[in-house]
């Protein structure tokens, strides 16, 4: 609503100053009297009106909500498209095996709000191993890991106990994947929380891909005369898909 508030005023403000100087828009709800010089794919060059023969201002194209120009035509800066991490199709509900075949995780970058925590699963891996893959979910992968380590670890246990020299090299054999299943589960688990991170990064842009937005628009209106018409400034929906 704040938005839609303050796109309307700057519109009646740009009708009334039209003929005067342009008028830039922010997106921290700021307006600007200018003479625009430049617009380029990434910044907005102008001069404040006040002073022409001053210096020349910059601002970024991501700052700026939308300019009005002196001969009233008004041009609204629509935001960038959001960049998923894959170009793969993507659904709700997808489980780990299938998103580590279009998702790399040396890609993956950190955004706020990500659902899973890297170092909370790999600790929680490091104490009981397969519990940090429970934690991003993948309950049945988990699972499995941890019945190995008990597996391995029980094989180990009885070598040992059997006190036969002919069973050392198994029970350094299943020592050794113990230790090695342990150290992987942590890496493991690592791994699983970046890449469905990504996952639900995308997900969470392709909500956010359809915008509704109010934009202005000047229409004309019957007076009471006959055939007579008079401007009138309004807002009209827009829904990007």
């Amino acid at each position: 609503m704040k938005r839609v508030v303050s796109l309307f005023v700057f519109l009646l403000g740009g009708l009334v100053a039209s003929q005067a100087q342009d008028l830039i828009a922010t997106k921290r709800g700021e307006n600007i009297q200018a003479r625009i010089l430049e617009i380029s794919t990434t910044e907005v060059k102008y001069k404040r009106y006040g002073n022409l023969d001053g210096p020349i201002f910059i601002i970024n194209k991501s700052e700026v909500e939308m300019v009005c120009f002196e001969n009233g035509e008004i041009d609204i800066f629509e935001a960038e498209p959001a960049l998923l991490n894959t170009d793969s199709d993507i659904y709700v509900g997808m489980k780990y095996r299938e998103l580590k075949e279009i998702y790399d995780r040396h890609y993956y970058v950190p955004e706020i709000g990500d659902t899973y925590s890297r170092g909370w699963a790999g600790v929680a891996s490091l104490f009981i191993p397969g519990l940090g893959q429970c934690v991003c979910g993948e309950w049945g992968r988990g699972a499995s890991i941890f019945a190995s380590y008990i597996g391995l670890g029980g094989l180990t246990e009885f070598f040992v106990k059997t006190e036969s020299e002919a069973l050392y090299p198994l029970a350094v054999v299943t020592m050794t994947g113990t230790i090695a299943l342990g150290v992987w589960s942590i890496i493991d688990a690592v791994q699983v929380a970046q890449v469905k991170n990504m996952y639900y990064q995308d997900l969470r842009k392709m909500r956010t891909s359809v915008s509704i937005m109010m934009e202005p628009c000047l229409t004309y209106t019957p007076t009471s005369s006959p055939g007579g018409c008079q401007p009138a400034a309004g807002l009209a929906l827009k829904v990007s898909f």
